[in-house]
C-alpha cells in the first residue's frame, strides 16, 4: 500500500538521482597508515551507465604480500600510475553532484576523505547510500553474512566481485538495483525514503505513517491507540507531526514495531509550551498506565519511611506515604532500591539491622559497633540526626559514607568501597530530588515568566499557564483564575510527586531564562543540596 504523498514530503526521486558508485583497492585498513591504489567508479541514472572513472594509484608505500595476493596488484603495475594527488581533482569533477554508493561505504569514505583532507581539501559533502547497511535491513536473515559476493551470488547478479575496484563497481551496481526494486513495493520512491529506510517499511507497518497526516507541528502529547481506542503508549514532542514520524523510519526497538502493529490510531493534545506538554505526559501515564511506557509497567509504589515516634524510633520500606509526620521518600518502583537506600544510612550511622528496633536486646551487629543494640535511646537520637540531615543538610551523612568508603579502599576491599559508592550515589539523587520538591511544596504558588508565557506553580503542580501579551499582572489574574478551575490539590500523592520531579527537572534545566513574577511562601533548597555529584562515577 503506497503512502499518498502531501506537497511538503515530496522528495528527489529515485529516477531523478545520479548515483557515484565506488570502490577502492589499498595497501590496508587504516587510512592513516595505509593508501589508495585503485579508484573504480561508475555513474548510473535511471539504471543506465552514464560515466565511468578508473585508474591505478601510486600508493608512495609497498604493497604489502597478502594486498597483492588478495587483488593481484603488484608494485610492478603501480609503477607508472599517477600519485592520489593527480587523481583527486579528477575524481572529485567525476562524483560532483552525485549520490555516493559503495559497499561497506564507511571504508571508501573514510579513505578519500583522509587523503583529501590531508591535500587541503574539504572533506566529500555528498549524501551517501551504503549497500551493506542496506541490505541489512532488506534481505535480513536470508543471506549467512552481508559481503558484496555473497549478495551479488545470492541475488543472481550479472557482475561477481574479484577484489578490483572496477568489478566490484559492477557488481554493487547490480546488488543496489535488485535492493531498490525489492524496497519499491513497500513505497519507497525517493532518495530520502532509500536513506530513512527502516524495518517497519518492511514488515508492514509503515502503510500506518498516513495517521500521522495532519498532526500538527508544535508542542503537544501524543497517544497511540489500540484497536478498543486504549491508550498503548504516550509521549510528548516540542514539534508532534516530526516525532510521530519518526517512529516510522527507523526506530530499531522491538517494542516499537509491536507498538506500531497494534496501533489504530493517533491523537494530539496540543500545548502551549514543551513545559505543560511534559506535565500533560506525566499525567497522562500516571493515570493511563499505558503497557507500552515504562512507567506504565510497573508503576512507583515503594517508599522509604523514617520516623522518630515509638520507644527508639524506624527506618523502614512502606507502600504508601501517610500524615503520620514521619518523612517520606519515593516513590520508587521496587523495594529494592528502597532496601539500598536504607543500607546506605546503615553505611553512615549505627542504625538497627532488625525489623523490630524496639524488641532488639544485641545482635553481632552491635558487637562490631554497627548498631547500638539494646540502647532504644541511643537508636533513637540516631534515626533524628538522619531525619534531620535528610531534611535540612545531609553533609554528614555524605562525609561519613565517604569515609567508609576509603576504609574499605586502604584494606582492598575494592568491591564493598563501590558498593558503598552506589548506595551514596542513590541517596544523594533522592535527597535532591526531595528537597527540590519539597521546596516547591514550601513556596505554595510561584509564577515564572518564561518567554512570553507565564507560568503558575501551587503545591508543587503547573496549575496554570498562560501568554503575557504585553501586560504581566493581567497575565497572573487570568492564570489565577485558571488555577482555581484547575483544582491542582486533587491528585494523588504518587502524581504529585511525579508531577514535581518533571517541574524541578525543568526549572533546573531553564534556570538562566526565567524571570522570578511572584511567590508566596518560601523558595529555597536546604544547605547541601544541588552542589555537585559527590558519589557519581567520574569519566576519566
Amino acid at each position: 500500500m503506497l503512502v499518498q504523498r502531501s506537497f511538503d514530503d515530496l522528495g528527489t526521486p529515485l529516477s531523478e538521482v545520479t548515483f557515484c558508485v565506488v570502490d577502492l583497492e589499498t595497501t590496508g585498513g587504516s587510512p592513516t597508515d595505509s593508501a589508495i591504489t585503485e579508484v573504480g567508479a561508475v555513474k548510473v541514472l535511471r539504471g543506465e551507465v552514464v560515466g565511468t572513472f578508473q585508474t591505478l594509484v601510486d600508493p608512495g608505500q609497498p604493497v604489502p604480500a597478502f594486498i597483492r595476493l588478495l587483488t593481484g596488484i603488484t608494485e610492478e603495475d603501480l609503477v607508472e600510475a599517477p600519485p592520489i594527488e593527480t587523481v583527486l581533482p579528477s575524481f572529485l569533477e567525476f562524483a560532483k553532484d552525485t549520490v555516493l554508493v559503495a559497499h561497506n561505504a564507511r571504508f571508501d569514505i573514510s579513505f578519500l576523505n583522509h587523503a583529501l583532507v590531508s591535500r587541503g581539501y574539504e572533506p566529500l559533502s555528498n549524501r551517501v547510500i551504503d549497500t551493506a547497511g542496506l541490505a541489512r535491513k532488506v534481505v535480513a536473515g536470508e543471506v549467512p553474512n552481508h559481503r558484496l559476493a555473497t549478495l551479488a551470488s545470492h541475488l543472481r547478479c550479472a557482475h561477481q566481485p574479484c577484489h578490483r575496484a572496477f568489478a566490484d563497481v559492477l557488481a554493487t551496481i547490480d546488488v543496489l538495483h535488485h535492493l531498490i526494486e525489492r524496497v519499491a513495493g513497500f513505497g519507497v520512491v525517493t532518495l530520502e525514503d532509500l536513506q530513512a529506510l527502516s524495518a517497519s517499511r518492511l514488515d508492514g507497518t509503515f502503510s500506518k505513517i498516513s495517521l500521522a497526516q495532519g498532526l500538527p507541528t508544535g508542542a503537544g502529547v501524543y497517544r497511540f491507540l489500540g484497536s478498543s481506542g486504549q491508550t498503548l503508549y504516550v509521549g510528548k514532542a516540542t514539534n508532534v507531526r516530526a516525532r510521530v514520524r519518526s517512529y516510522f523510519y527507523g526506530d530499531p526497538r522491538r517494542k516499537i514495531k509491536n507498538l506500531l502493529r497494534e496501533t489504530q490510531a493517533i491523537t494530539v493534545e496540543q500545548h502551549g509550551s514543551p513545559l505543560e506538554a511534559e506535565i500533560a505526559e506525566a499525567r497522562a501515564i500516571q493515570r493511563e498506565l499505558p503497557p507500552y511506557n515504562r512507567v506504565g509497567k510497573r508503576p512507583a509504589t515503594w517508599y522509604l519511611k523514617a520516623t522518630d515516634k515509638g520507644r527508639s524510633g524506624k527506618i523502614a520500606p512502606a507502600r504508601a506515604p501517610k500524615e503520620d509526620g514521619a518523612l517520606y521518600l519515593g516513590p520508587f518502583g521496587s523495594v529494592k532500591l528502597v532496601r539500598m537506600l536504607i543500607d546506605g544510612l546503615r553505611d553512615a550511622a549505627p542504625i538497627h539491622r532488625c525489623s523490630e528496633p524496639s524488641s532488639c536486646n544485641g545482635c553481632a551487629f552491635s558487637e562490631m559497633e554497627r548498631c547500638n543494640g539494646s540502647d532504644r535511646d541511643g537508636h533513637l537520637e540516631e534515626v533524628r540526626s538522619l531525619i534531620a540531615a535528610m531534611m535540612r543538610d545531609p553533609s554528614p551523612v555524605f562525609n561519613a559514607l565517604e569515609k567508609r568508603m576509603r576504609i574499605l579502599a586502604q584494606h582492598a576491599r575494592f568491591e564493598e568501597a563501590d558498593e558503598v559508592r552506589r548506595r551514596g550515589e542513590l541517596l544523594e539523587t533522592t535527597l535532591a530530588r526531595h528537597s527540590r520538591i519539597g521546596a516547591l511544596l514550601a513556596a505554595d504558588e510561584i509564577a515564572l515568566k518564561h518567554g512570553d508565557r507565564l507560568f503558575l506553580i501551587k503545591n508543587a503542580q503547573l496549575a496554570a499557564a498562560c501568554d503575557i501579551d504585553g501586560d504581566i499582572e493581567m497575565a497572573l489574574i487570568r492564570c489565577r483564575g485558571i488555577a482555581i478551575a484547575s483544582d491542582v490539590s486533587s491528585y494523588q500523592t504518587a502524581e504529585q510527586l511525579t508531577e514535581g520531579r518533571v517541574l524541578s527537572g525543568w526549572l533546573e534545566r531553564n534556570t538562566a531564562e526565567l524571570e522570578m513574577v511572584s511567590v508566596t511562601g518560601s523558595w529555597a533548597l536546604p544547605v547541601g543540596v544541588g552542589r555537585g555529584r559527590r558519589f557519581a562515577t567520574r569519566e576519566r
